[in-house]
């Protein structure tokens, strides 16, 4: 008579695990003599004891800045596949042979995706993960085949079983492992991660570094300034003007924005209406002497009174 629903759940348990937990025999007698039990140190103690599956996070995958450092030998993978020029990808191959089929003193293979996560040998729990990894590998498969990847349990039927589905989900949640001999990343479907890889000129790629570095430098030379301001008075006298419009074609030279605000003189003589708008003239001026500078932002305010005028350098050269 067949299995189903909780009953299934409680024979899985029952034969395949608690066994393995409850004694120090062999873990699953009836399997392969190689997967060991799971040490009693690692138990949680509670109504049933539970498979040691770590919860903690296992090794981060390398952000998107770092996946560059997977070059060559540094991918853990047995097997590749490769993105030629037309942008085509080719059948999995050996790592191997794709590294035999270009001249390593001029190219390199570069990992061009994220790895999974995760357990390498420095993580305390690889040892006994790694040991009975066929069987949660089993495990893991049989929840696929009757659950789906994103079908979820009846709730029923996680109520009745509270104890199998904490030992089903942390099943589930196991990572992949990185398997030393050949170094490559076994994945919880007992299949090997296949990544996806790039043959990449290394003169090209060093050619394209530094360009992007000189970009950044340029960048950040100019974003952090912000806006330059230079205050001017309707009155101010010729030598003073002289002064402050020469500095503002070495902002304007310099690609900078610069913000020209007059105002009227708080004590002294009120300027003139001609000598307001020869003051704007000057200001158009100093503009006019600076290839590719531009007024960025209409005079704002009226002349005679508080007025500012927007002005940028070229940014384009």
């Amino acid at each position: 008579m067949a299995l189903h629903g909780s009953q299934h759940m409680r024979a899985l348990y029952a034969v395949f695990i608690r066994p393995a937990l409850g004694s120090q025999a062999p873990l699953l007698s009836l399997r392969a003599p190689a997967v060991q039990p799971l040490p009693p140190h690692h138990l949680i103690t509670t109504s049933a004891p539970r498979l040691s599956i770590p919860r903690r996070s296992p090794k981060s995958a390398p952000r998107t800045a770092e996946i560059q450092q997977l070059r060559d030998n540094d991918i853990p993978a047995r097997r590749v596949q490769v993105v030629d020029e037309q942008g085509q990808l080719r059948e999995p191959q050996t790592k191997f042979s794709v590294m035999r089929s270009f001249d390593t003193s001029t190219h390199r293979l570069v990992c061009v995706m994220k790895p999974p996560r995760y357990l390498s040998p420095s993580d305390p729990t690889y040892e006994e993960v790694a040991a009975n990894y066929d069987y949660i590998v089993e495990q893991y498969k049989k929840q696929q085949q009757k659950f789906g990847k994103n079908e979820p349990r009846p709730v029923e039927e996680e109520e009745q079983d509270s104890d199998i589905g904490i030992e089903i989900g942390a099943v589930h949640r196991a990572p992949a492992i990185l398997v030393v001999p050949g170094k490559y990343i076994r994945l919880p479907s007992g299949e090997e991660w296949v990544p996806i890889c790039k043959i990449e000129n290394k003169a090209e790629a060093a050619a394209r570094v530094r360009e992007l570095a000189a970009t950044r430098k340029e960048q950040k030379k100019l974003a952090p300034e912000g806006v330059k301001i230079i205050e001017l008075n309707w009155a101010i006298d010729g030598n003073d003007l002289g002064h402050r419009l020469k500095k503002v074609e070495e902002f304007l030279r310099a690609r900078r924005k610069v913000e020209v605000i007059i105002a009227p003189k708080r004590r002294g003589r009120k300027a003139t209406r001609e000598e307001c708008d020869s003051l704007v003239k000057k200001i158009k001026d100093a503009l006019g002497n600076v290839d590719g500078a531009k007024e960025s932002r209409p005079m704002q305010g009226k002349v005679g009174e508080v007025a500012s005028i927007m002005l940028e350098g070229n940014r384009d050269k």
